[in-house]
């Protein structure tokens, strides 16, 4: 392994005869100046990070309305325009014909809806926290209701993560060239990327990781009263971003303890306090939470259910191929998991304790405390990726510190081979960013449950005067009915005795979309014929008979 120089921003000791000797400065370090500057870095490392810096920035705009706009969605839309989904049961799914139109309605914000409305929205089961619903609300009310300006919300947000990450870094290492890498990693990463373009908390919610963190280091290095008090408004927006930020909270108060050798000291004490007032604001929505639990229960059933420990494991190997490559290598997933483990070992045997200890705490209760409820009683949070945002900005933020001390000078054979990995690893992001933003469909928009809908779609648009019956799910029936033409006509109802057959059959041809059995079963007795015309075999695991046609008795 190469020798480090000095300082981590120093080229290696072996380059020191081929380079002008480093000279301290006399000015206290400054993480701006050293920013724009990246002091000891060679010209190609600069003009490259820069360049893929604006390659990301490039792809979280482009071609946001390309994409599906899938469930999860169309949820943020419902709740932060007002509406609940037994508001639009209610009123649409009453068995009728209705109009696409008429359906498209609950994702446009309507003069009679207020804030109120959006926070009853929000507090009807409480399982999201309100801060990106309630921003989503002043963005819509702003710039209008669309696909696109919902998505650029978030990807407005993801661009603050270039910042707070760098800041973050700086006050782990001191080290403009760790930042700027994290920055490479993260702007075309696999991860981030796709979520930057998704109408949903997540690049909010990295966004407060990031800069709870940075203000918290700030804290502990040059503690005033002010520092502590930014620190702990940074918690309450968090925990009012997403309910999972209490695990980077708990991270950061285990690090605190830690770092004091669990002493009860000014600083442990100026943490608690300034934690226990940010967890004491974030009260009124756990209250509502709990009020509302089986509510909860019914909205997060999906994450329940017991799994081997076989297919755990597997799809924790996957994970890191997926954020790292973007691609599934099979049996070879665990190469990505080697690096990953080794990025953490070398940083904390060579990074500052106060740093690698910051990281590896960070890591560890983000992911376990989610995998251990997993293992223990069952389910699957551990396996939503979009749940470990912390854990794998941790180790992204690793590898920049292995990559900016290993892979930036390439005098010997090890230095080189971690210079390949790092370009390798950067390349397969840019490559993932290209097909990514040609694509209908990624995998973070759950490609079983709506590859489906451009493909379904056409054929219903094709023909001249259809109706659509369908007794599926209501949030998946409205991110569907995005992709129909206006003149489409629906019979929408979850009681398939309520639908009034007489009136579709003024339409032909009649389609039935996501049928129950129960549905297919009254149709047939009342001597209506079924013909299959799309199976989804998306899933091998789980075929979906997604769209039948419905023949006159």
């Amino acid at each position: 392994m190469a020798v480090m120089g000095d300082r981590l921003g120093d080229p290696p000791n072996n380059q020191q005869n081929n380079q002008p000797k480093y000279q301290p400065p006399e000015h206290k370090p400054n993480v701006w100046r050293e920013c724009w500057t990246m002091q000891s870095s060679p010209n190609w490392f600069r003009i490259a990070v820069i360049g893929v810096l604006i390659l990301g920035i490039f792809f979280r705009f482009y071609n946001l309305d390309k994409k599906v706009y899938w469930i999860d969605e169309v949820n943020s839309s419902l709740r932060s325009l007002g509406y609940t989904r037994t508001e639009m049961v209610e009123e649409t799914f009453t068995g009728s014909v209705i109009t696409v139109e008429t359906l498209r309605q609950y994702q446009q914000l309507s003069p009679e809806k207020t804030w109120g409305d959006t926070m009853n929205a929000l507090m009807g089961t409480a399982e999201h926290a309100p801060l990106y619903f309630m921003l989503s609300r002043l963005w819509i009310g702003w710039v209008g209701h669309s696909v696109a300006t919902m998505r650029c919300l978030a990807a407005i947000f993801s661009v603050f993560v270039f910042p707070c990450l760098y800041w973050l870094c700086w006050e782990l290492f001191q080290s403009a060239r760790v930042g700027w890498l994290a920055i490479a990693l993260v702007s075309i990463s696999p991860l981030h990327l796709p979520y930057a373009q998704e109408a949903r908390p997540y690049s909010l919610w990295t966004v407060m990781i990031l800069l709870s963190s940075a203000l918290l280091l700030r804290a502990l290095r040059q503690p005033t009263r002010k520092r502590w008090a930014v620190y702990g408004v940074s918690v309450a927006l968090g925990l009012y971003t997403q309910l999972l930020f209490g695990l980077v909270a708990i991270a950061h108060g285990l690090y605190v303890f830690v770092m004091e050798k669990w002493r009860f000291t000014r600083t442990t004490l100026a943490y608690l306090l300034t934690a226990s007032l940010a967890f004491l604001s974030f009260i009124p929505w756990v209250t509502l939470f709990f009020i509302n639990i089986e509510k909860v229960k019914q909205s997060t059933a999906s994450l329940t259910g017991g799994y081997s420990l076989d297919y755990m494991l597997n799809r924790w190997f996957l994970s890191f191929s997926q954020v790292l490559l973007n691609r599934e290598l099979g049996g070879a997933n665990f190469i990505m998991v080697l690096l990953a483990v080794f990025a953490l070992v070398y940083l904390y045997r060579h990074a500052p304790r106060r740093s690698s200890l910051f990281i590896l705490i960070l890591v560890a209760v983000s992911f376990w405390g989610l995998a251990l409820p997993d293992l223990i009683w069952g389910g699957r949070r551990s396996l939503r990726i979009r749940y470990l945002f912390p854990y794998f900005t941790g180790i992204q933020i690793a590898l920049a510190y292995l990559f900016a001390t290993q892979a930036v000078w390439t005098k010997n054979w090890k230095q080189k081979a971690w210079w390949m990995v790092m370009v390798f690893i950067v390349f397969n992001g840019i490559a993932a960013a290209i097909v990514s933003s040609q694509s209908v469909v990624w995998w973070n928009k759950s490609v079983p449950r709506s590859s489906y809908y451009p493909i379904v779609s056409e054929m219903i648009n094709r023909t001249d005067n259809p109706i659509v019956l369908s007794d599926g799910s209501p949030t998946d029936t409205l991110a569907f009915s995005n992709w129909l033409d206006p003149d489409v006509k629906l019979m929408l109802s979850l009681e398939p005795k309520k639908f009034k057959f007489k009136q579709a059959e003024a339409y032909d041809p009649i389609f039935l979309l996501n049928p129950e059995e129960l549905t297919k079963k009254i149709l047939r007795r009342r001597g209506y014929e079924l013909t299959l015309i799309y199976e989804d075999r998306t899933d091998p695991e789980d075929i979906e008979q997604r769209l039948w046609l419905v023949k006159k008795p």
